[in-house]
């Protein structure tokens, strides 16, 4: 049977999950339009209110849950001062494959904790681009330190890589190379799309397997990972969406595996490789498993699909060709 209880945060942190759309991000009506040195004020809403951004930030932090923030800032040319990485789940290096070569300070932080609120103070930022947060405790802290933005969306732990950018855009005024950031990364998903037509309507199912050989799943199409396969034409299993009635992700247990029936698959170990997923009985005979249309992902590179980015959209298109390909009328 499995589990209405949610994941844990350290996996709700990292490229694990992610729950997504919504909310509204704007200003005032005065963000200094496409200047390059915006000194007006722009106004972002969010899920514990609305923080106000003076000017143009010069001493930007990025924290745990803000991997978003942080590619929209390298792809927008704006500097970071510091980013918080998770330890292990940041990449070889603490650097995602897909993120370009940038300046800034690299602070691994323990899976599941939180940065050192000193250790934020002294970096002396302007704002802090938090992402998820705890509660509603840990955003008033910060922003006795610098004005904060945590999650815009109200109805999940993580926003969508379109609503980032283009708030980035808002603030930073370059609302225009944000725009232009944006049609970059939906042409390569229209190119895709354009390529393999017998992908829409299929179904596929985003999660991982922990060290319990439970499976965790992703289980509402508001989802950031649900909304970037639906962008392709995918949709998430009915069987996986009616394991929750909040769309929180959730655990199954891999008694039922069946429930993982769907067109395409796409998960990673927390502990071992690929290897760990043959081991479970039935895995082997799911549809997606016998045609090939399986792709697995490590601690890495699950962010890619769990915390969509600019950056790593693209990347994820071309992790899932090949499986893409499987996928036939």
């Amino acid at each position: 049977m499995h589990s209405k209880r949610p994941l844990t945060v350290p996996v709700l942190l990292v490229a694990v999950l992610v729950f997504a759309l919504g909310c509204s991000s704007g200003n005032d009506g005065n963000s200094g339009g496409n200047s390059a040195e915006s000194t007006e004020r722009t106004t972002v809403d969010h899920q514990y209110g609305s923080t106000v951004v003076e000017g143009t930030p010069k001493r930007v932090v990025t924290l745990t849950g803000a991997t978003a923030w942080s590619d929209s800032l390298i792809k927008l040319d704006v500097p970071i001062t510091a980013e918080f990485v998770s330890a292990g789940y940041s990449g070889p290096g603490n650097r995602f494959a897909w993120t370009p070569p940038h300046e800034s300070t690299v602070i691994p932080v323990d899976v599941g904790a939180s940065p050192d609120v000193a250790e934020v103070a002294k970096l002396d930022p302007d704002l802090i681009l938090a992402g998820y947060l705890p509660d509603r405790a840990a955003y008033d802290i910060l922003s006795k330190i610098a004005p904060t933005i945590p999650v815009m969306s109200t109805e999940t732990v993580n926003d969508t890589w379109q609503q980032v950018l283009s708030t980035a855009g808002t603030i930073f005024g370059k609302e225009d190379q944000a725009s232009e950031a944006q049609t970059e990364v939906d042409a390569k998903i229209e190119a895709i799309k354009k390529k393999y037509p017998a992908v829409q309507g299929k179904t596929a199912t985003f999660g991982q397997l922990t060290p319990e050989r439970q499976f965790g799943v992703v289980t509402s199409d508001k989802d950031p990972s649900a909304k970037l396969l639906a962008e392709l034409g995918l949709r998430l299993d009915p069987r996986v969406t009616t394991l929750s009635d909040n769309g929180q992700r959730v655990i199954v247990s891999s008694e039922r595996v069946d429930l993982l029936g769907s067109d395409l698959l796409i998960f990673w170990p927390l502990v071992g490789g690929p290897e760990v997923f043959a081991t479970i009985p039935g895995w082997d005979s799911l549809p997606a498993v016998r045609s090939g249309a399986t792709v697995f992902l490590t601690n890495d590179t699950a962010s890619a699909f769990g915390a969509p980015t600019v950056y790593s959209v693209p990347w994820a298109v071309d992790a899932l060709e090949p499986a893409l390909s499987k996928l036939t009328a």
